[in-house]
């Protein structure tokens, strides 16, 4: 008791037509591109976020006094090389020194104060500009240094 089957009924496929990338619903496109933008300005957002923080952590100023060195002077008092990158002080050199006077060339001072914010030689508390305001210096004073030309 079936349904009588017809031949003619044999001869359809009942295959998916093949839909191709142009043949795509309007919306489909709009998915897709909105998407796009949406990861592209997130992206945007994110790459300006760490310039941001990479500006940031160059211009944290610390309570050092920054100098010049004019000449190889015996009364500076200081060390002959620089204890973090074990390089002797040149005339000309940009030096760093901290509360404690101990001196150092500028960039490796502030290179080691971004990891720990010490001196590298005593370990006193190099504390940043934002943390002495309201506060006592925590070190002794600093007066001219004898051979050295003051940059800040």
């Amino acid at each position: 008791m079936g349904l009588p089957m017809s031949s003619d009924f044999q001869h359809y496929s009942f295959r998916m037509p093949n839909i191709g990338f142009q043949n795509l619903p309007l919306n489909i496109y709009i998915v897709v591109f909105g998407t796009a933008i949406f990861v592209f300005i997130l992206s945007l957002l994110f790459c300006c976020y760490l310039i941001r923080l990479r500006h940031q952590a160059h211009k944290e100023l610390y309570a050092y006094k920054q100098v010049i060195l004019k000449e190889k002077v015996k009364e500076l008092n200081l060390h002959e090389i620089c204890a973090v990158c074990l390089e002797e002080f040149k005339p000309k050199d940009e030096l760093g020194i901290c509360p404690c006077k101990h001196a150092f060339h500028r960039k490796c001072l502030i290179k080691w104060l971004e990891v720990r914010k010490v001196c590298p030689l005593c370990n006193m508390p190099v504390l940043q500009l934002a943390q002495l305001h309201g506060k006592p210096d925590p070190g002794p004073p600093q007066g001219p240094l004898p051979g050295a030309q003051n940059i800040v």
